[in-house]
Order: C-alpha cells, then structure tokens, then sequence
C-alpha cells in the first residue's frame, strides 16, 4: 500500500524527507533533511551528516511523499510508538 495524504499517520516515516516548519525549539526550526530513525517521541532527522534529534509533539514538519506530495504534519499527531501508531484507528473529521 502506498503512502498517501489520508493514510500517512499509519505509515512508516524512515526514509521520508522532512522540513521543520514550527517547533517549540527555536534551534530546530528549519531544520531538514531524511527521517533516520523514529521512536515513541522523538524522530531523528538525518541533515549535514550528522542525525538531529526532534521531539514529535513540539513540532509541525513537512513532509514529502514518495509520490512527491508534501504535506504538513502536527507531530502531536506523530506520537507514540510506530508500530502502535499503525494500528489504531485514525479519526477522519479532521
């Protein structure tokens, strides 16, 4: 199954490029580069050859599909585990 806008929040984000819009943390705003790595909180951004840790629920991240649609993303959405996250059930009224 391919990614796409509606089903983004159930996907695996490692390999995605992403661009911080917003964050809590003025010195991760901007920041951008691959997805490396992503935990229950945090997701690590791959940029300058070095891997930048950021927290989910802190940030709005851009994030650019496969098919090369980008889309912005509430990290608050993001939270908890990546295998937890693909199987609960996502509310569509947003």
């Amino acid at each position: 199954m391919s990614i796409t806008p509606e089903n983004i929040l159930q996907h695996e984000l490692v390999g995605l490029e992403t661009h911080v819009l917003k964050s809590s943390d003025p010195g991760q705003t901007s920041t951008r580069g691959l997805i490396r790595s992503e935990s229950r909180n945090m997701i690590g951004i791959e940029s300058d050859d070095r891997i930048i840790m950021v927290h989910k629920r802190t940030c709005v991240f851009n994030i650019t599909l496969p098919s090369g649609i980008r889309m912005q993303v509430d990290g608050r959405l993001l939270q908890g585990r990546p295998e937890d996250r693909m199987k609960k059930r996502i509310n569509r009224s947003w």
